[in-house]
């Protein structure tokens, strides 16, 4: 026996007006509930209820108890319902590092979607160096693929494949004569995905390898992106990191059919890590 219990069959008895019908709504026995009415007033040492074979009447002491434990019960089911909504519901904050070009031009195009069905959700979004190694301190890290990668505190999910291609702004390339051949390239001024330099030796699928050559070189892709959209050369990147200057005419590609040795985003989340315990790889 339990108050909880034996209090909600006695409320229920008193509302129903019987036995029968209070077990009935309960889903149990007339006995069953004779049982729990009689551990009640045997803990409470009084009378609750005088019980004839054809009524029911509530004591004094019966109201009092009834007039309470109805109360506490109410409070009691709006704890629980109160307390499974907050579990049920995903909340917290969710820490997130990416590339800049990621972040900035592939992850945020989703979060507004994201955070209109999880609208208890608070995302940071962190930038990386590519090919940055984990940070514990995120939760999600979007990063190209590692090398040996090999973490006890994260799970490693391949996203998809990109293929890097040549685009270039119409103005661009109104300046010069069509480009048909990928030995062109060599002779255009590109757009170097690099900290310092201005030469850079690429391999394509076929096993074309061509040195490219430019005066602008960047670690920032948002830079080279605008870059190319100004007219100031070539640029090799990935086909989803500029679809909306695509989608605008802003970009155009260039030897579509050329592209370089396909890149391999990869997912990196952490494990849920229990005190004192190993993390599983997955």
């Amino acid at each position: 026996m339990d108050w909880i219990t034996c209090a909600k069959s006695y409320v229920t008895v008193v509302d129903m007006g019987s036995l029968a019908q209070a077990a009935a709504k309960l889903q149990t026995s007339s006995s069953a509930l004779s049982k729990r009415l009689a551990w009640l007033e045997n803990q409470l040492g009084v009378q609750l209820l005088k019980r004839t074979t054809r009524s029911l009447k509530v004591t004094d002491a019966g109201q009092l108890f009834y007039q309470r434990s109805k109360h506490i019960l109410e409070d009691w089911n709006q704890l629980l319902a109160e307390t499974t909504s907050t579990y049920g519901e995903i909340s917290g904050v969710l820490r997130i590092g990416a590339p800049l070009a990621v972040g900035s031009r592939l992850i945020v195009h989703y979060l507004s979607e994201f955070l209109e069905e999880y609208p208890k959700i608070q995302v940071e979004l962190h930038t990386l160096t590519p090919g940055q190694l984990p940070d514990l301190n995120l939760d999600i890290m979007v990063t190209r693929e590692l090398v040996d990668f090999n973490s006890s505190s994260y799970i490693a999910t391949r996203l998809y494949d990109f293929q890097l291609g040549f685009y270039a702004s119409p103005m661009y390339l109104a300046r010069y004569a069509p480009i048909t051949e990928p030995e062109q390239l060599t002779q255009h001024n590109c757009l170097l995905f690099a900290e310092s330099g201005h030469q850079q030796e690429r391999v394509f699928e076929d096993g074309l390898r061509l040195r490219l050559s430019g005066n602008f070189s960047s670690r920032n892709p948002e830079a080279l992106v605008s870059a190319a959209v100004s007219g100031m050369g070539l640029l090799l990147i990935g086909e989803t990191t500029i679809r909306k200057e695509l989608d605008q005419g802003l970009l155009i590609p260039v030897l579509p059919s050329l592209n370089c040795q396909r890149q391999r985003p990869t997912l990196l989340s952490q494990a849920q890590l229990q005190p004192h315990k190993n993390p599983v790889v997955y």
